[in-house]
Parts: structure tokens; sequence; C-alpha cells
């Protein structure tokens, strides 16, 4: 998810195990954090360490001159519903 603020913009990415995935969708969606405009659920993406291991395999040492958009191709939305 792109967060814009005039010229500003921002991917947020938070990466965890693969067993976290529950926990983390759960925090980012509390209601403290819902009531942000926009909420953190509408900015973070989460990526498993098993995606992210996943893609590191795949594209081995070009990997550091790909650009951060592939990120998005790896990452699930943490919004709920």
């Amino acid at each position: 998810m792109i967060y814009q603020m005039k010229e500003l913009q921002l991917s947020l990415y938070i990466v965890a195990p693969d067993e976290r995935s529950s926990k983390v969708m759960f925090e980012v969606n509390r209601p403290t954090f819902s009531r942000l405009e926009p909420p953190l659920s509408e900015l973070c993406s989460y990526i498993s360490f098993s995606s992210l291991e996943e893609a590191i395999e795949k594209h081995g040492s070009v990997i550091r001159y790909m650009k951060p958009d592939f990120l998005e191709k790896i990452s699930e939305s943490c919004v709920i519903g």
C-alpha cells in the first residue's frame, strides 16, 4: 500500500514469521490504529519470512538491483474484511 502526503510516497512493510501473520493483522487493525487517517492497515502490508526467503532464492544475486516494487508482489494487505 502506498501512502501519499503531498509529494511523499511511503510503502510500509512488516516482515514477520509465517506463524505470526494473525498477530500482525490483529495488531495493525487495533482500534487505536484504525482511527488514524488513513488507517494503519491501509498503509502497511505483511511479508512472511517464507515469502521473502522464496523471493531471495528466486532472484538471487540480482535482488539488490530490483526496484522496491517487487515487495508488493510478495506482500499481502493488512486490511481485514
